[in-house]
């Protein structure tokens, strides 16, 4: 959970940081790297980007350096986004214990609002493999066609049962990236993020944890 939330740190999920910080702010001289694609980064909400970023499209060659770049100008990687807001207890309670009922877990109980149809790209989110879910990270540091596409709707009840296979295994979700990645926020998303996460902190501190 947030301490003391600053909105200047959480808006590094929206598609303006994105694009300045991925897209627009050169690191290297222009011939010694491609250009991210405009209809790349013009991709509509429901566009599936695995599509959009198909490295094997049209026959170009798309570097390994460029397929990264587009997915965090895109992307958010699920350690950057609080998604603890969004987690449910049944009882209303600001935490949940794990499947095996020895790990608390906090939740914020807050509403998705216009978040519920965001999407949400992950290599495992059903548990079905054994190993860890992984969004973008060192493990995947792209989007292929091993990443699922969910809404965020879909994704959070699966975030709470966790895909960890075994007593002995742990998490099912990655350490690094936390499992999944989601789409940068728009102005009218982040408003409604901003404000939930807010809400969520006060309502845990009003409880003096």
């Amino acid at each position: 959970m947030p301490q003391n939330p600053d909105e200047t740190t959480y808006r590094r999920v929206t598609i303006d940081y994105g694009r300045a910080t991925f897209a627009e702010n050169d690191q290297w001289p222009t011939g010694r790297r491609q250009t991210l694609p405009q209809q790349w980064l013009d991709a509509g909400p429901e566009v599936d980007l695995r599509e959009v970023m198909d490295p094997q499209a049209g026959g170009a060659h798309l570097s390994d350096g460029l397929l990264r770049r587009a997915a965090h100008a895109l992307l958010v990687s699920g350690d950057q986004f609080s998604l603890w807001v969004f987690l449910h207890s049944q009882d209303g309670q600001p935490w949940v214990l794990d499947r095996y009922g020895v790990t608390g877990r906090s939740v914020g109980n807050q509403p998705l609002g216009p978040l519920a149809d965001l999407q949400v790209y992950a290599t495992d989110p059903y548990g079905r493999y054994e190993g860890k879910s992984h969004g973008i990270c060192v493990h995947e540091k792209y989007l292929t066609s091993e990443h699922a596409l969910l809404t965020l709707r879909e994704f959070v009840p699966l975030y709470l049962q966790d895909p960890g296979h075994g007593d002995w295994t742990g998490s099912g979700w990655c350490s690094k990236c936390a499992g999944y990645a989601i789409r940068r926020l728009s102005q009218e998303q982040f408003a409604h993020y901003w404000a939930s996460v807010q809400a969520a902190d006060a309502a845990w501190r009003s409880r003096g944890r």
